[in-house]
């Protein structure tokens, strides 16, 4: 008796010994690296944390991701028959040989797959705990760790152990190292797919173009210049079969140009003189002489090349914040496996020791914090090569994020040029009627702020065509401004009146800005600076080209916009919208059964129902469940490549006539001229006035 009492409280000083050690090394605030650096360094982020090296990175994913599929398939082979002599063991001993139900041949099986497949696994898990980081394959190498140490403990001293406490956990490590390579395969295809789209731009880029004389273009021989050498003014010759070395507008010639890789156009377009053409666009067939605008590294395909890395490697505060949240779960799942296996140890029925190993391996195993810790930056990059493909850009994952809570779009005029009308004086009237359409069924609000100073009933025609909330015209640039203030003081709205900040740098201010409706504004490239920086939520038409400097990584320090519309359509500002819902639907979706999953399968995964019902969880049911909980949230993820409802949805409203929308049945817009802005500053709320 006294030497149970002995043991008891020798196990409880352990314990809580092992409780401190882990809250010292993981927990303290000054025992692990900050939150910006542990997310650059995680495994997830790392190949993303140099813009200048995605593209060789990305050209070694490939066969990384071969790499990778080998130990997956050798571990496969070697778990299989560990599998199936296990169940023979149990249900048919007497069908195989006496021999083969040795532990010894089960460990000859896993060993390879433990030191071989699983290499990858225990080394980025002991990197994780040597860097003070609590990762999910932390996890993985304690639970792989204890079940083979234990197992070869049985082979080796089994007579040693009490009765009932020599079974091993082989097949357990199997299983675990196999299913967690095959997670990594899938990942690691889903990155390829986004990496070799970006990769394309980079190769389709091409490296000289032919300049002909701007003075005498029909007397002096045309030269092959470099692109770096090529500068605005120039006058370039595009042939059928070529790509543009340079941006700029066709001066003369007509073509078939396909420009889908740049622009996510379902349709080649013709060009003519007055169009605009960007690098890299594809020449099908026709001539044409080019005045360039944008040469080298200020054309819109290499401001690509630099904008879609820089977003990827951005870490949104909601990363931040849940990359806390992981760390914090991961270090106590480490701690209820502890208690775990002391509480079965000292108070478990027969055999302590089995039942002990048992439930910490499945405390470990059931967990899938790679859930939460993978969701967000997966879940941005799909979107983003979704949207790449759809014409939409988004600037980065805070971005996305805003967008997806606009809830009153607010239309420059300049974002209302008909692109077509050479003179640029034309409004593209059915272009703001589905938008406007599309808006209404997005449960936003959409307004217009008019520059035009003298009485012109263009803009106010397409407004009641298009039956957008409101109209507030006849501004000059610094009324426009002070509208925009006013607006975004009005149409925001949180739990606690504080409006939304669009530099989302402080924690706190974020954490608020989480339950607020944010005001978006929509501008052409053209739009003044003044009036887009007031914006909560930026949006260009068009592509965002380079301003009064040679310097393109100057410009890419600068202010970027959160959502850049290749084609400048204006329809693209509510499928950007739609899509950043969508993308937050699925992390929710994620995230709640993630959290809902994890508490349900560690109160049992602990062995807590074992008084009342009298059975306790089999390690290996653990370790599938949490490997495939894992894949699953991937495949979730993975459903925003095709989102078939939203482009059915899209296809629809870009074939549908105008006057099928229900527009002008549905709302006639708030004519609002300058002056009686005045007044209603002073008295009506214009959020009110359009509810």
């Amino acid at each position: 008796m006294g030497i149970d009492i002995f043991l008891a409280i020798a196990d409880l000083v352990v314990a809580c010994a092992v409780t401190w050690l882990i809250i010292w090394y993981f927990l303290m605030p000054s025992a692990h690296t900050s939150d910006q650096d542990a997310a650059a360094d995680s495994p997830t982020n790392r190949s993303w944390r140099d813009p200048e090296d995605w593209g060789k990175w990305g050209a070694d994913l490939d066969s990384r991701s071969h790499r990778l599929l080998r130990p997956t398939i050798v571990s496969a082979l070697l778990t299989a028959p560990v599998l199936v002599l296990d169940l023979f063991d149990r249900f048919g001993p007497d069908l195989i040989p006496s021999w083969l139900t040795s532990p010894w041949v089960q460990a000859i099986l896993i060993t390879p797959v433990i030191f071989y497949c699983g290499r990858g696994i225990l080394m980025d898990g002991w990197t994780a705990m040597t860097e003070h980081r609590c990762s999910p394959d932390l996890l993985a190498m304690l639970a792989t760790s204890l079940a083979y140490l234990y197992s070869l403990a049985t082979c080796l001293a089994g007579s040693l152990l009490p009765e009932g406490s020599r079974s091993p956990y082989f097949d357990l490590v199997g299983v675990v190292i196999t299913l967690l390579l095959l997670a990594r395969v899938i990942g690691t295809r889903m990155e390829a797919s986004l990496v070799a789209s970006l990769n394309h731009l980079t190769e389709i880029r091409p490296a000289s173009g032919l300049v002909a004389d701007s003075e005498h273009p029909q007397t002096v021989p045309a030269q092959i210049l470099a692109r770096d050498r090529i500068r605005p003014g120039d006058l370039l010759l595009v042939r059928t079969g070529e790509r543009p070395a340079a941006d700029g507008v066709v001066e003369s010639g007509s073509a078939l140009v396909d420009d889908s890789e740049l622009t996510g156009g379902d349709r080649p377009r013709p060009c003519g003189p007055g169009d605009r053409i960007l690098a890299s666009s594809k020449v099908l067939e026709g001539r044409l002489s080019i005045r360039v605008d944008a040469a080298g590294d200020n054309t819109y395909a290499a401001r690509l090349t630099k904008i879609i890395p820089q977003a990827l490697i951005e870490r949104s505060p909601a990363m931040r914040r849940m990359d806390r949240i992981v760390h914090t779960a991961i270090a106590l799942i480490m701690i209820l496996a502890v208690w775990t296996f002391m509480l079965w140890l000292m108070l478990g029925p027969q055999p302590h020791l089995a039942h002990a190993v048992g439930n910490a391996v499945c405390v470990l195993t059931i967990a899938c914090p790679a859930v939460a810790a993978m969701t967000i930056p997966m879940a941005f990059r799909t979107s983003l090569e979704t949207g790449l493909a759809h014409g939409l850009l988004f600037t980065s994952p805070r971005a996305m994020n805003h967008l997806g809570r606009v809830r009153s779009l607010i239309l420059d005029d300049s974002s209302l040029l008909d692109p077509g009308d050479s003179e640029g004086q034309g409004v593209n009237a059915e272009s703001l009627t589905r938008t406007a359409t599309h808006l209404r069924s997005l449960r936003v609000r959409s307004l217009i702020l008019d520059g035009s100073r003298q009485p012109d009933d263009r803009i106010e025609r397409a407004a009641r065509q298009a039956g957008v909330d409101m109209l507030i015209t006849r501004l000059t640039p610094e009324r426009k401004r002070e509208c925009m203030d006013r607006l975004n003081h009005d149409l925001t709205r949180t739990s606690r009146g504080i409006p939304a900040d669009r530099t989302g740098q402080d924690t706190a201010s974020a954490a608020k800005q989480g339950r607020t409706s944010l005001v978006a504004l929509a501008a052409g490239t053209t739009a003044d600076p003044g009036l887009t920086d007031r914006a909560q939520v930026g949006i260009t038409l068009g592509p965002k080209l380079q301003a009064d400097t040679d310097d393109a990584a100057d410009d890419i320090a600068l202010p970027q916009p959160d959502l850049i519309l290749h084609q400048g359509d204006l329809d693209g500002t509510s499928r950007a919208i739609e899509l950043s819902r969508a993308t937050t639907r699925v992390i929710r979706q994620n995230l709640t059964w993630s959290t809902i999953y994890n508490i349900i399968a560690l109160v049992i995964a602990t062995g807590i129902c074992q008084p009342f019902l009298g059975w306790m969880l089999n390690p290996m049911i653990a370790a599938v469940t949490g490997a495939l909980s894992t894949i699953l949230a991937m495949l979730n993820v993975r459903r925003l490549h095709r989102l078939r409802h939203l482009r059915r949805r899209w296809l629809h409203l870009a074939l549908i006539d105008t006057d099928q929308l229900p527009t002008v049945a549905a709302r006639r817009p708030q004519i609002i001229v300058d002056s009686q802005w005045e007044s209603m500053q002073e008295g009506k709320d214009p959020a009110a006035a359009m509810d």
